[in-house]
């Protein structure tokens, strides 16, 4: 492979790993943001009522049972076993068909972690080598525009399918990442995990995260333009 040949498929690779970085980033920014499930949860309803008192609980148990499930999604070790006075009783919070489907959950989580970390260091390997070598930034400018074009049709064409028909983006969004069973398919009249989560709420946090994502990728070319280019006009 030419030198040249070489450094562009460098500039590809780290191009494709920021876009990636930008993904991930954004999923786990709002998807474990305790304020967005509060600002969701104080609005949403269900069946009429807050999602607190349709649940049976305070608004601060709430607070404490989202927190508590967030933290488990990226622990491997922890457990959703939790006794809770649910309508005024004691019971366990979690069916079993839930807890199954949470592991699954947190095993995508702990591998998009995985996959965080792997774009993270292809980025900052890149960077240290062009540093080394002193090639031009254009490199990766250059490339990472080729790439954005594809990465903004993907994101236009998975925007318009979430905005003209949500629900059924996000069972295909189940059916590819939870291939096998219908753990994710639960009651809202019964099952407190999707009482704490309903449909609302997930639109509400894809169309968020997308919308992230979004200026995510705008972002380096701006930058770009605005002190590389600038500067060396």
């Amino acid at each position: 492979m030419q030198k040249k040949d070489c450094r562009q498929t460098f500039s590809i690779v780290a191009s494709l790993a920021l876009i990636l970085f930008f993904l991930i980033t954004a999923v786990h920014f709002w998807s474990f943001n305790q304020a967005f499930y509060d600002s969701e949860h104080a609005k949403l309803t269900l069946y009429g009522k807050p999602i607190s008192e349709h649940i049976g609980i305070t608004d601060d148990q709430l607070k404490d049972l989202t927190a508590f499930t967030l933290a488990y999604l990226n622990d491997k070790d922890a457990s959703l076993d939790l006794q809770m006075k649910v309508k005024g009783e004691m019971r366990e919070v979690y069916t079993d068909d839930e807890k199954a489907h949470m592991i699954d959950v947190r095993n995508l989580n702990l591998a998009a972690n995985r996959l965080w970390v792997i774009s993270l260091l292809i980025i900052v390997g890149y960077a240290v080598f062009y540093l080394i070598k002193k090639y031009p930034l254009s490199d990766l400018y250059s490339s990472y525009k080729k790439v954005l074009k594809y990465g903004l049709l993907f994101l236009a064409v998975l925007g318009s399918w979430i905005l003209i028909d949500f629900d059924s983006f996000w069972t295909a969004f189940h059916h590819v990442f939870f291939a096998g069973n219908d753990l994710w398919i639960l009651d809202l009249r019964k099952d407190i995990l999707i009482m704490i989560v309903p449909p609302e709420f997930f639109n509400h946090l894809v169309i968020t995260i997308t919308v992230t994502f979004f200026v995510l990728l705008l972002s380096p070319i701006v930058l770009y333009r605005l002190f590389v280019k600038r500067k060396s006009a």
